[in-house]
């Protein structure tokens, strides 16, 4: 393919193209509007290896873009007619340029997300893993502030070949809300189509290869003089008539609700459906912080270190603060030319703890 970027030898007979999409009721022109069916039949005349890599991207696409073509077009640096062309499996020549912008956009997808791969996150990794190996259904449970989402959604952009669909619960979730989330993952839209409409096209979209990662799982559990489950219901039927494997993200009293709340026996049949649950420990190691701490300073000294782990695990501590003020504090050692010295923390607690530091009069 030549490296100028151009349709190459893509073909132009049919009727709907890049220039002339066809309608969908509320369509931005921004906004891809190629259906699922259409690219995963498009894609079919590429190499495996190529079709996995157009997987990631169009994962990518609606799940870190927001399905708009702009974005798409200046992250990838190739026009949209181009990309359309590829999609809808049009285009006739090599490949070989395209797949290569591809992995280096996925290079720096993962270099927006810096992971220090702690032993939490080596363990959530292999649950993730584990699901979609098996197509099962996975449960994790856990603190707030152990790194749960985060590590979510670095698997779910990372991984898989695109085929991860992740979705944040609202509290109060209905199934129309949980329907439209997993529509607009997938690249199905939504506009002007009644909830059963949608959920039938859910279920032509999933496939033992896709991984439903829902966060805050526990807003889909009832709460008090509340007895819908209509919403969570979808996730199992997914499961059950997709064999997509499908993996839940808890705080602890959710989970525990779940088991002992007044809804008890109708989630047993559920929670029996559940292959592995990991229980994330409130107690943060010692063992993570030295990863995290080394992850900004290789050579960190043990007063760093063990501030750092004095500073996690105080009332108001948790990972996520603490990662904050290690930003922050190795931010400032670097404007002053140096690596991050356990005084630079002391200053960001300080500085956290105080709500920042206002000028002098």
């Amino acid at each position: 393919m030549s490296n100028t970027r151009v349709m190459g030898n893509a073909t132009t007979s049919l009727a709907h193209s890049a220039d002339n999409p066809a309608p969908e009721a509320g369509m931005s022109r921004d906004i891809i509007n190629i259906g699922l069916n259409i690219f995963r039949a498009g894609i079919r005349r590429y190499s495996e290896e190529e079709q996995q890599h157009l997987e990631w991207l169009w994962g990518y696409t609606f799940d870190v873009l927001g399905n708009s073509k702009t974005e798409l077009c200046r992250q990838i640096g190739y026009d949209y007619k181009f990309i359309y062309e590829v999609f809808t499996g049009r285009y006739d020549g090599e490949l070989d340029t395209f797949i290569s912008a591809i992995q280096q956009l996925k290079q720096q997808a993962s270099q927006k997300m810096p992971l220090v791969e702690t032993c939490v996150i080596k363990r959530l990794f292999e649950a993730f893993d584990y699901a979609a190996q098996w197509s099962a259904m996975v449960n994790i449970v856990g603190p707030t502030g152990r790194g749960k989402t985060y590590a979510a959604k670095y698997w779910a952009r990372q991984n898989n070949h695109g085929r991860t669909r992740y979705i944040r619960v609202p509290s109060g979730c209905t199934r129309r809300q949980i329907v439209t989330m997993l529509c607009s993952s997938c690249g199905i839209g939504v506009n002007g189509h009644k909830t059963t409409d949608l959920e039938q096209r859910l279920f032509k979209a999933f496939t033992p290869r896709n991984v439903i990662m829902v966060d805050e799982a526990g807003h889909l559990v009832p709460r008090s003089g509340n007895t819908g489950t209509a919403a969570i219901e979808l996730l199992r039927d997914l499961h059950d008539i997709c064999g997509c494997a499908v993996i839940m993200i808890f705080t602890d009293v959710y989970l525990k609700e779940m088991k002992n709340g007044r809804l008890a026996d109708y989630f047993e049949q559920f929670i029996g459906r559940v292959k592995y649950t990991l229980p994330i420990p409130d107690k943060i190691f010692r063992g993570e912080i030295e990863d995290i701490v080394k992850s900004f300073n290789p050579d960190a000294s043990q007063r760093l270190i063990e501030l750092a782990y004095k500073t996690a695990t105080a009332r108001d501590g948790k990972l996520r603060t603490l990662f904050e003020d290690l930003r922050r504090a190795s931010d400032w050692a670097q404007q002053q030319g140096r690596a991050l010295q356990a005084g630079d923390l002391q200053v960001a607690v300080r500085w956290r703890e105080s709500g920042g530091i206002w000028p002098e009069e």
